[in-house]
């Protein structure tokens, strides 16, 4: 692939990288998964989309089990590995701060009622105030996954 096509894959990962960065403030300010699950979805789809070329320019390499911890920074300043691995630390803090306050369920609205789900059983009823909470960190959590995985390309 030509120099033109490396820059439009890098933008797309800049644009990738700052929407879910403001995914994640926002989660601050009260936006839940409820409310972003369509960009989500979008951005999701936007990290496939650039990861196959990634794993086409950078064969054989990427097929190591390390590409992704530190092989895809080859040639790249050397700030940009740790940097990764930081952000891979930060998403795992997030969703074990998740499954300390949850439970290892989910925040879900059943019959009218704010519980903990797990598998159909339900762990915990909520307040309102904590499901926000835990909608929240879920939207934080994945937030921070998705900003990992944007770095790479």
């Amino acid at each position: 692939m030509g120099l033109g096509t490396r820059k439009l894959l890098a933008f797309l990962s800049c644009c990738g990288l700052a929407a879910c960065t403001l995914a994640y403030v926002v989660s601050f300010f009260g936006a839940t998964m409820n409310d972003s699950s369509g960009w989500i979805i979008i951005l999701c789809i936007g990290v496939f989309a650039l990861g196959v070329p990634v794993q086409i320019l950078e064969y054989p390499g990427s097929r190591a089990l390390t590409f992704y911890w530190k092989g895809f920074a080859r040639g790249m300043p050397s700030w940009v590995a740790p940097c990764a691995r930081i952000l891979w630390l930060i998403a795992i803090a997030h969703f074990a701060w998740f499954a300390l306050h949850s439970g290892w369920g989910v925040p879900a609205i059943l019959d009218g009622q704010y519980v903990i789900d797990a598998r159909g059983h339900i762990l915990r009823v909520l307040t309102q105030a904590e499901y926000l909470t835990l909608q929240e960190a879920w939207l934080r959590g994945v937030a921070t996954v998705m900003i990992a995985c944007y770095l790479c390309p």
